[in-house]
């Protein structure tokens, strides 16, 4: 892969008769300041702030207050917002995975779809990306960026096995063993075991592609099954060829990546430009990407997306809107991709100076397809649904639970917590 390249302001404003009419209308604004909150060092939230330079010569009136936290602290800094009625944020950082089940139904966040002009052409996102930023039936949010589980292996490790690229759960497990060198430093594989959410939103996949669920269609909870066991015995199979760790996340496993530790992972398809930036990756250049393998009923779809929604208390929501709509337009699918952002459209998926610059997004587009909006729970009490059905999975993992007793009390704890929540009587 490339190495990303710096773009200007010039180059995020030159463009199509469409860039200019938007420009027009974005000129005629009043003066205002828009307060948007993000995600700090996030690929995306880089690319925003690269927009909102550029808006500034597109909108001389409208100037920007930008705050940047860790992702636990984004959602802490809304909620309290909201619950103090202080309107601080224009525009809001979601994910899907935590805020937006929780903030739609709380009304933290406002419905979209009465403020998109024709022009701006939401049938050209993705369908992932259309649904995950839909909930009852309305749309809550633009999904920034939507990532899927891939298969991340070194191919020099894998030739000499002689062993083929796994497309399934089993076969991946077998690689991982045939990898797994613990006396020169080398594991068969990486995952996120850090308890709580962490590991939660990685096994829920494993869940999926075993048959089972975390709750049917009545909310009754669905943990204590057959299927869940099996997913999380095949979790645990496949830990065996890992490094020693309870902590590792997403960072870690980025790490023990580049740095030769795992000679294999699954994990989200944004930390490619990581593996392949040559000042951070030791092994640059000898990794290749498949579709993550399949368990015995089908892909385990992980699925997230960072979410850019519009607070219910903000003051500017006309201003806000237009200034999100111009980031997230046809026009401005280069600049964005080219200032570090992912892509969510489909014609980004077939201009080629994207594809040419970015040939992964072929797999990525096909991960991509695979993938389900609701892969975690996007109802209000999600963030602690993953969280206790994480600690259990934890307990199981280091031996303090079996298999079957800690399922059997992730289960109790999410029947609970839909009962209390309302889901079940």
């Amino acid at each position: 892969m490339k190495t990303q390249r710096k773009v200007t302001r010039r180059q995020i404003l030159a463009g199509t008769a469409a860039a200019a009419a938007t420009t027009r209308r974005a000129s005629a604004q009043s003066a205002v300041t828009l307060s948007i909150i993000g995600l700090d060092g996030h690929p995306s939230w880089i690319a925003t702030k690269a927009m909102i330079k550029a808006y500034k010569d597109v909108a001389p009136n409208v100037t920007f207050q930008t705050s940047e936290f860790d992702l636990p602290q984004v959602s802490d800094k809304v909620n309290l917002d909201f619950q103090a009625k202080k309107g601080g944020y224009d525009i809001v950082w979601m994910n899907s995975a935590s805020t937006i089940g929780y903030w739609s139904e709380a009304g933290v966040v406002v419905p979209l779809d009465g403020m998109i002009s024709e022009s701006y052409d939401l049938g050209d996102f993705l369908k992932l990306a259309r649904s995950i930023g839909t909930l009852r039936g309305k749309l809550y949010g633009i999904s920034i960026m939507i990532e899927g589980r891939m298969l991340v292996y070194r191919k020099d490790l894998l030739a000499p096995t002689g062993m083929k690229v796994p497309t399934t759960v089993d076969e991946m497990t077998a690689v991982a063993q045939a990898m797994n060198v613990p006396a020169k430093n080398q594991y068969g594989f990486s995952q996120r075991v850090r308890s709580g959410g962490s590991i939660a939103y990685d096994w829920v996949g494993w869940l999926y592609s075993f048959g089972g669920r975390i709750y049917d269609e009545k909310f009754k909870a669905q943990l204590a099954t057959p299927e869940a066991e099996a997913a999380l015995q095949a979790f645990m199979n496949i830990n065996k060829f890992s490094a020693p760790s309870s902590n590792r996340s997403y960072g870690e496993i980025v790490n023990e990546l580049q740095t030769g530790i795992a000679a294999m992972a699954n994990d989200v398809t944004i930390i490619t430009p990581l593996l392949e930036d040559p000042s951070a990756s030791h092994f640059a250049g000898k990794f290749d990407y498949a579709v993550a393998p399949a368990g015995p009923k089908g892909p385990r779809p992980e699925t997230s997306a960072h979410i850019l929604g519009l607070s219910s208390l903000s003051k500017q929501r006309d201003a806000a809107w237009k200034f999100l709509e111009w980031m997230t337009s046809k026009p401005n699918n280069q600049p964005w991709i080219f200032a570090g952002g992912a892509a969510f459209r489909e014609s980004m998926y077939k201009d080629p100076a994207i594809v040419s610059k970015y040939p992964q997004y072929t797999l990525f587009k096909q991960i991509l397809d695979l993938g389900n909006p609701d892969y975690v729970p996007r109802i209000k009490p999600a963030a602690e649904i993953t969280t206790r059905i994480g600690e259990d999975l934890s307990a199981a993992l280091v031996g303090v639970k079996s298999v079957k007793e800690a399922l059997a009390s992730a289960n109790e704890n999410v029947a609970a917590i839909l009962k209390r929540n309302g889901y079940t009587t």
